[in-house]
């Protein structure tokens, strides 16, 4: 299998929530008004359809034309992965080609969910994936969700032999990490989803951060990884502490918390999607005024 590089995925990538109307059908419009916040705010990739998207609860139409959206309005300004992981294999591959035919950049897909075929099963999820696409495959590595773990062995073997091009690794397992930076190529992409220790996974290698909390606030993860990349360790440590803090605000409900700030920013993307609920008033209220003394809003 020939080997394809994903050279455009570095930095600030933002894992985007979904948009949805007032019925909760997907909202096309705020997607693209989305996107054209992110770009104005500094992301360096868009990533759709992962978990702060609500990929696994959206419908593969739905899916298809969140793809399609969000590669538009991007318009090569920044790179687009699109996240096609299904529980299926059959269905993964047609996300993957779909996304391919719109203009992704790259496709990133989640080890196979639910159930745990095992570590046979999954490498060849991953084989089929990759083979039925041209542009780079990244592995998307999420245990606590998915059930399975994807180890630094599996992945240094797919990225060897051509299969993945990089892997977004969000298992909060701080010692995965560092395994996978010391077995996998120079030439891999290793992109950290864990923003509590986002700081300490670039400065041991990876190549950036896909943060979900950006899709509310870009500016300040985009802070702490442009700061690290400019070796100005205070700044990216200030912002990593803020970054804390933001995460213990918005613990109570995370996802739902994103779409509140970005309504407070002007930027409606309406409600997540059932079961997820609206934060109450209280809870959003609490959520602003910390930002605010934040100095974040």
């Amino acid at each position: 299998m020939s080997k394809r590089i994903a050279s455009r995925v570095h930095g600030l990538f933002t894992a985007m929530i979904t948009p949805f109307d007032a019925q909760g059908r997907v909202d096309l419009s705020a997607m693209e008004e989305l996107v054209s916040f992110q770009i104005s705010k500094g992301a360096e990739g868009l990533y759709p359809c992962g978990s702060t998207g609500l990929g696994p609860m959206l419908k593969e139409d739905e899916r298809k034309r969140i793809a399609e959206t969000v590669v538009r309005m991007a318009a090569g300004k920044v790179p687009v992965v699109i996240q096609v992981g299904c529980a299926d294999t059959a269905s993964t591959v047609e996300l993957a080609k779909h996304a391919e035919k719109v203009g992704a950049d790259a496709v990133a897909s989640l080890t196979p969910y639910y159930y745990k075929p095992g570590e046979a099963a999954t490498n060849r999820h991953f084989q089929t994936v990759s083979e039925s696409v041209g542009i780079p495959l990244l592995a998307y590595n999420i245990p606590q969700f998915t059930g399975n773990v994807l180890s630094a062995a599996s992945v240094s073997s797919l990225a060897k032999s051509g299969v993945i091009s990089g892997i977004k690794d969000s298992s909060r397992d701080l010692l995965l990490l560092q395994d996978l930076l010391d077995a996998v190529p120079d030439d891999f992409v290793v992109m950290n989803g864990t923003e509590e220790y986002a700081l300490y996974a670039i400065m041991s290698g990876a190549d950036g951060l896909v943060s979900g909390g950006a899709s509310a606030l870009p500016e300040l993860f985009k802070s702490l990884v442009a700061a690290q990349r400019e070796g100005d360790h205070e700044a990216a440590t200030a912002a990593q502490q803020k970054v804390l803090a933001v995460k213990d605000l918005v613990k109570q409900g995370p996802i739902s918390s994103y779409y509140a700030i970005l309504k407070e920013r002007g930027v409606d993307c309406g409600a997540p999607r059932s079961p997820f609920l609206p934060l109450g008033t209280s809870e959003n209220e609490k959520v602003i005024a910390g930002l605010k003394r934040m100095g974040l809003l």
